[in-house]
């Protein structure tokens, strides 16, 4: 629990979390990003949202994660019916462990680029671009086991999660500031068959998260490593209502991320608790084989992302500094297909495309973190040999971009974009 033994005075900014305007200050100005307690909010969804996409480099609206596995990346995540890797069940469906008749090991790696743009013409010109490389690696396991009982096991996570700015005093931004965070996850689920028309999983998800933060708030240095474990379930179902159709359905539970950590304050130190509160999401997903070769995947997913602002990053002395982990987040809606053709034996070609909508209210979206909506391409293959095969994929988010007005700013009105790219590449076993 935190204990709160003093109030710290943060100079300019009230008990109330606003920022008082300064003497010569206008009211709006970019200077108002580093000056204002609404970036205490700011800094607590970046820490938060970092945290979700670190799970995988590809995210919808930029921030959800949308999928996990090389292959079933490379079909936008639309496999929920019949997911293609052992990663891919535990994410969407646990439910279809049951296709994997044979000891399946899957592991990948990816690379991802995302390049966000702010430009605000005034009231002084600011126009930054924020270019971030994400490194992800994943692993998968299935197990059959007895009669119709199946396992697995996934490891799906990011090396790191990095934002820095520079200080740019001429746009009003006295103050540089540096975030990387990250979260770690290992799933471990059972499925059984119930006949040969229905399948029922379910899984344990153990979390772990980190994040490393520096940044001035009301004139006071803010510098703290924060981490702690975590813990979400998932339920998944799988029904063939006839040969060739498959329906798919997965639902990940609320689920929690206790953080701790402190910082310096002067000569003392103070602590920094966040409990995250991790979002219900529900899948569903339909596949349909079309002869022997071509396959057809669609899939929605709906994210309970507004919950996401229950969260509050709390200071031991520093309490005028606490603020919601996310001003003003959206539910997630997201819709995905995919299209696959095995031209032979060996190679299998695979294309998708997802949309989903921006998480982040205009209220909420700032320099430091903010989405638009996600409109996304991919492309893959895959060689297939005996007991292996090898895995590829690259995918591009088409650059979107939204108007945040003046009256609506938490910080800074003006133009957000982002786009962005991603590629993967997975090996396959099977034994």
């Amino acid at each position: 629990m935190i204990r709160r033994t003093a109030s710290w005075p943060l100079q300019s900014i009230s008990r109330s979390g606003h920022a008082r305007t300064s003497p010569g200050q206008a009211p709006g100005s970019p200077h108002r990003a580093l000056a204002s307690a609404g970036l205490g909010a700011i800094l607590g969804f970046l820490l938060g949202v970092t945290t979700l996409i670190a799970a995988s480099p590809c995210a919808a609206s930029q921030l959800l994660v949308p999928s996990a596995g090389t292959a079933d990346t490379a079909l936008s995540g639309a496999t929920v019916a019949e997911p293609r890797t052992a990663t891919g069940a535990m994410f969407s469906n646990p439910a279809a462990l049951t296709l994997f008749d044979e000891i399946t090991v899957n592991a990948s790696t990816a690379v991802s680029f995302a390049d966000a743009r702010v430009n605000a013409p005034a009231p002084s010109p600011y126009d930054e671009t924020n270019s971030v490389l994400v490194l992800a690696p994943g692993l998968g396991v299935a197990l059959p086991g007895k009669g119709s009982w199946h396992y697995g096991f996934a490891l799906y996570g990011s090396v790191g999660e990095k934002f820095d700015y520079d200080a740019d005093p001429a746009a009003g931004v006295e103050n540089p500031f540096f975030s990387e965070a990250g979260i770690f996850t290992f799933a471990a689920g059972v499925a059984y068959r119930v006949n040969n028309r229905l399948s029922l999983g379910a899984a344990v998800t153990p979390l772990f998260g980190l994040s490393h933060m520096r940044y001035t708030l009301g004139g006071v240095p803010f510098h703290y490593r924060i981490n702690g474990p975590g813990i979400q379930g998932m339920l998944g179902l799988r029904f063939e209502p006839c040969e060739g159709l498959a329906l798919g359905l997965g639902v990940r539970t609320p689920g929690r991320v206790w953080m701790d950590g402190d910082m310096k304050l002067g000569e003392d130190r103070q602590d920094v608790d966040l409990e995250l509160e991790m979002p219900a999401q529900v899948f569903v997903g339909v596949t349909k084989h079309l002869g022997e070769r071509v396959t057809v995947s669609l899939a929605g997913r709906w994210t309970d992302a507004s919950s996401l602002g229950d969260s509050i990053i709390e200071f031991e002395v520093t309490d005028a500094a606490d603020a919601p982990f996310v001003p003003a987040a959206k539910d997630e809606w997201l819709v995905s297909g995919g299209v696959e053709y095995a031209c032979n034996d060996l190679l299998t070609l695979r294309l998708g495309f997802l949309h989903a909508n921006a998480i982040v209210g205009d209220k909420g979206a700032s320099p430091l973190v903010f989405d638009t909506r996600d409109t996304r391409l991919s492309a893959g293959f895959s060689l297939n040999f005996d007991s292996w095969s090898i895995d590829f994929m690259a995918g591009h988010g088409f650059r979107d971009s939204r108007e945040i007005e003046a009256d609506e700013a938490l910080i800074l009105p003006g133009r957000y974009s982002v786009e962005g790219q991603v590629a993967m590449l997975g090996i396959t076993w099977r034994h």
